[in-house]
């Protein structure tokens, strides 16, 4: 029997599974659909929108599965206000190589099982709705409303119908492929476990373009019965490295000049389900280094011509280096670090300055591979700055980049028995994972560290089903519970009216369909409490700040739009009334709408 993916949104994204994901939002449309559903609209420019398909659950899906299976969300880099997507059905669709790099993808939507070896997409229709300043405009009119750069018709109602969206092309494993995926430097066409690209143009475009400059995937194999390799979401990661510098994308994809270098982590994998990943380093500018800069000298080399000046990346540290593959909960050598990196004032100056280590970003209690930047600034302030890969834990181990919005506990997991560390991981840490996930209370978990350790994280953070979202700061306007997914209470807390709090990403709805913002790991809010509803008044009122004194001399009259917060108050005299305004104690009776 034929099974469709469906998305079912009134948001401007949405998260669509047919089975099970591993998910803290989910609403149950029917026997073997489960849909997730975040909401919200951005404010953008409001004459062009940009919205992608993405596919979550690749690494995950082998040959034999189900089309159903397949996991895809709608995201909305930007949108208009007031907007908000809609989707249809959504189905998966073989996809044919062609022999000029080009694809075919079929009319049909596939019904059989997943080939392994075999492409696929994903397509889906969607509406827009809330169009309303390109009500009656035609695709063909000037000044037409845009989806992805293609005008679009939209209707008397404002609404636009029948827009297609298609994901990325990807691939199903197929085992008996040989080979694994890596990164060459393409002008050496040698092997690099890291990188580091100078940035000319400002956007996620541009950090593309100097990349593959550099830069390409390849196979440690090649010819017949070689795997196919290819970055996964080379733009989602571009992104999620932004963020985790906390730099602010805009609309375009640009951004502004960063003040100092950030790594960025890719996702590698080929079609036979190997994996690999790859950190390289953006530097906001080229340095114009000479020979006054301080002149690193790393790993016992003597040559000039092979010093570090200004800003570097070692793209693999030698098997011969000491202090690197640091046990888990070790000690970073940080004395060995600096011993490996002998530093002279310039290249004329053969005084030393001894280096600085930064190792802030390494976390010795979980195995994975974090960045340390080694620094020198001579008396000019010329500064020489040299980027590497730290791996804590094993050399050969399988490693996932963290994808949230807050910090991710880590679990230690004995029986069906779960106990948090009070450790935690952070949003692009590049993290070791071993063996299959495990399913306790209905929640899904990923070992860590090694194939014995007890460690765990939730799946959903290493598997690409969280897609960050921005931290924004807002103002509780109404006394706030805190509530877990299934919409239970979180504790006694709760937050008071008129503090700030910090959200991420949009208003999400929960699987009873409350709106509510994330303020945590399974912690939201009820977006009422923050951002209001606004309501007409249907009899003038007076604006109160309690059931016998009026707050101001204000008249609302009848027809007049209100943003109320939160729940009513019910006063000593009985009656209930909403909150307006604040910090002041404003209030208008119920009645009156």
């Amino acid at each position: 029997m034929k099974k469709n993916l469906r998305i079912v949104s009134a948001a401007a994204a949405a998260l669509l599974a047919v089975a099970p994901v591993a998910t803290s939002v989910v609403s149950t449309v029917s026997a073997d659909t489960n849909v997730t559903v975040e909401g919200g609209t951005t404010s953008t420019a409001p004459a062009e929108a940009s919205i992608k398909l993405n596919v979550t659950n690749v690494a995950s899906l082998v040959a034999n599965d189900s089309p159903a299976k397949v996991a895809a969300s709608i995201a909305t880099p930007s949108l208009p206000t007031g907007a908000a997507v809609v989707p249809a059905k959504a189905n998966v669709y073989k996809v044919t190589k062609n022999t000029d790099g080009t694809n075919s993808v079929a009319t049909t939507p596939t019904t059989d099982k997943l080939v392994a070896g075999e492409s696929y997409v994903v397509k889906v229709k969607v509406s827009i709705t809330g169009l309303t300043s390109f009500a009656g405009k035609s695709a063909t009119d000037a000044g037409a409303f845009k989806v992805n750069g293609t005008a679009v018709t939209v209707n008397g109602s404002g609404i636009a119908t029948d827009v297609e969206l298609t994901s990325a092309d990807f691939a199903i494993p197929n085992p008996a492929l040989t080979g694994a995926p890596y990164i060459k430097d393409v002008a050496k066409s040698s092997a690099v476990d890291s990188g580091s690209i100078d940035l000319t143009t400002y956007s996620v475009a541009g950090i593309k373009s100097e990349f593959d400059k550099k830069y390409a995937v390849a196979n440690t194999t090649t010819g017949t019965g070689a795997a196919i390799p290819s970055i996964t979401d080379f733009e989602g990661s571009v992104r999620a490295g932004l963020k985790a510098a906390g730099i602010t994308v805009k609309a375009d994809g640009s951004f502004d000049k960063p003040a100092a270098s950030f790594p960025i982590t890719l996702n590698l994998a080929s079609t036979n389900g190997k994996t690999n990943t790859f950190v390289f380093t953006v530097n906001p500018s080229a340095t114009t280094s000479d020979d006054s800069f301080p002149f690193m000298f790393f790993n016992g080399e003597t040559d000039t011509a092979k010093a570090y000046k200004g800003n570097a990346t070692i793209d693999a540290l030698p098997d011969s280096i000491t202090w690197n593959y640091v046990p888990v909960n070790g000690v970073v050598d940080t004395k060995g670090i600096q011993n490996s990196f002998k530093t002279t004032v310039s290249k004329t100056d053969t005084n030393t300055i001894v280096p600085t280590v930064d190792i802030s970003k390494v976390n010795t209690k979980v195995a994975g591979k974090y960045p340390v930047t080694v620094t020198a600034t001579n008396a000019e302030k010329k500064t020489t700055k040299v980027t590497f890969m730290l791996t804590v834990g094993a050399k050969d181990a399988s490693y996932k980049i963290v994808q949230s919005d807050v910090d991710v506990p880590v679990y230690k997991i004995t029986g069906n028995t779960v106990t948090d560390t009070k450790t935690v991981v952070k949003n692009g840490d590049q993290i070791a994972t071993y063996g299959d996930a495990i399913v306790i209370n209905g929640k899904s978990y990923t070992r860590i560290n090694s194939a014995d350790s007890d460690l765990y994280v939730e799946t959903k953070y290493v598997d690409g089903s969280v897609k960050p979202g921005d931290k924004v700061t807002k103002k509780v306007m109404h006394n706030a519970y805190i509530y877990d997914a299934n919409h239970k209470r979180v504790g006694d807390k709760t937050l008071a009216a008129y503090t700030n709090v910090d959200v991420y990403g949009k208003a999400t709805k929960l699987a009873d369909g409350s709106l509510v913002y994330k303020i945590g790991d399974d912690q939201y809010v009820m977006a009422d409490n923050i951002d209001g509803t606004v309501r007409t008044l249907t009899h003038n009122a007076y604006v109160y700040k309690t059931s016998t004194k009026r707050a101001d001399r204000r008249v609302l009259r009848k027809g007049d739009k209100v943003t109320t917060y939160g729940n009513p108050y019910k006063f000593k005299n009985g009656k209930s009334y909403y909150r307006i305004g604040g910090p002041a104690k404003q209030y208008v009776k119920v009645a009156n709408f």
